[in-house]
């Protein structure tokens, strides 16, 4: 089981076809693909799935910013059908391009001039991330590698960065519920500052992602003990992005308790 990566709809590597195959061949037989404000990932490995016998429920990873910091928040088991997704996602989808277009800019102003357009054709389609620029970045000469560059020059606080257009934690859970869906708490260990855990409690957080590649063993039994206590969903997932990706934790590597599968199978019946 693996509840939380991404393919190249957002900033992985894989097609979805190709991240399919990858759960097959590892025998990882219940997923999510969570790719970043998009579900065209999943939607395009539905078919592929159902043939290779990996059963998939929708997913998503909300980017979050606003008055409880950077977050990211999990949605699960949603209605594909719901018009408010087809708003939200058509509303994600052109924040990010203008959003990316001022980085861009950022970028031109110090220097480093790169084309927004050859940034959106590294997304395929799909959404434009930091990650799409920074790999421009890189092919120009501009640094060491991706990675590097995103750390320079794209991560929160330096020089190129531009606040996320605004669009909060609570927004995102309220959003999730609205179409249908569980809202989690994703990978609450990694964050640069304290996780207000009471003000998204107070917005209807459903879960939190304990299991995690991530995550250090006091960390993971830190978040267990909170999920407990508030009598919240336990989730987790690798968070896989590819091979030789900057996440290339392995799909199935996190080890999660039988809990996990049976919220899991109450979206997967919810969905049918």
């Amino acid at each position: 089981m693996d509840l939380h990566m991404h393919t190249s709809a957002s900033d992985g590597c894989m097609q979805p076809e190709e991240l399919i195959a990858e759960l097959n061949h590892r025998g990882i037989r219940y997923a999510a693909i969570t790719d970043h404000d998009t579900v065209d990932g999943y939607l395009a490995a539905r078919e592929e799935a159902k043939r290779q016998g990996v059963s998939l429920i929708s997913g998503v990873e909300w980017n979050t910013d606003g008055p409880d910091g950077e977050l990211h928040i999990l949605g699960y088991g949603f209605d594909l059908q719901a018009p408010g997704l087809h708003y939200l996602l058509d509303r994600r989808k052109r924040e990010r391009l203008e959003w990316a277009a001022e980085i861009v800019e950022r970028c031109r102003a110090l220097g480093m001039p790169i084309s927004f357009e050859a940034c959106v054709a590294r997304a395929q389609g799909g959404v434009v991330v930091r990650t799409h620029i920074a790999e421009e970045l890189a092919d120009h000469g501009y640094g060491r590698s991706p990675q590097a560059i995103f750390e320079q020059y794209l991560r929160k606080g330096q020089a190129a960065y531009m606040p996320r257009p605004s669009f909060s934690a609570r927004e995102a859970i309220e959003a999730t519920h609205e179409i249908g869906g569980i809202a989690i708490l994703a990978h609450p260990g990694i964050y640069s500052f304290e996780v207000n855990l009471s003000a998204l409690l107070s917005y209807g957080l459903d879960g939190i992602e304990v299991y995690y590649s991530k995550h250090t063993p006091a960390q993971t039994v830190k978040w267990e003990r909170e999920a407990k206590k508030h009598n919240l969903i336990r989730s987790g997932g690798s968070d896989f992005h590819g091979h030789g990706s900057r996440n290339p934790q392995l799909p199935g590597s996190v080890g999660m308790p039988p809990e996990v599968k049976e919220w899991w199978t109450c979206c997967m019946f919810h969905q049918h």
